[in-house]
């Protein structure tokens, strides 16, 4: 837990005071957040008797986050607000975790949608819809950077 919360200040650090890099760095922080959430948030979202429900809400949070999306024209890459949702977002995720690790099952089910969400605010950082090709390759990149990162923090060698 601790080296996650070092890693959100790192984040909000970086957000509040350093925004001429946002469009790349934000591929990395993107990257560890869906890291994050593919070998931490999910399977403790997932685990337990109400596997198929937790799946279907899941499913249902993708796709109602991805209609939203599609609504806005701009959905503000590389703004302030754009970088501040998905560090929120992460924060959130993040202590929703620590409480669901010790609460336990039952409140899987409302967490189950959030992390719909969060699955497609990861995943839209990492894979922006830019028209310049060399810009969208150094994002990807640094999100696979960000995501191999993530990895190594949670199984360290």
């Amino acid at each position: 837990m601790q080296h996650w919360i070092v890693f959100l200040a790192a984040f909000w650090i970086f957000i509040l005071f350093l925004e001429r890099k946002f469009p790349c760095i934000i591929g990395f922080f993107d990257g560890v957040f869906l890291s994050f959430l593919c070998f931490c948030f999910l399977p403790i979202v997932l685990e337990g008797r109400f596997f198929w429900s937790t799946s279907f809400l899941l499913v249902a949070g993708v796709l109602i986050s991805s209609f939203l999306e599609q609504k806005t024209n701009d959905f503000g890459y590389g703004k302030k607000c754009y970088a501040l949702l998905h560090c929120g977002a992460f924060t959130l995720a993040v202590f929703l975790w620590n409480f669901l690790k010790i609460q336990g099952s039952i409140f899987c089910l409302p967490f189950a949608f959030l992390s719909g969400l969060f699955l497609l605010l990861a995943c839209g950082g990492i894979l922006p819809e830019e028209k310049d090709n060399k810009k969208k390759m150094k994002l990807a990149l640094l999100g696979v950077i960000g995501f191999l990162s993530g990895i190594i923090m949670i199984f360290p060698i």
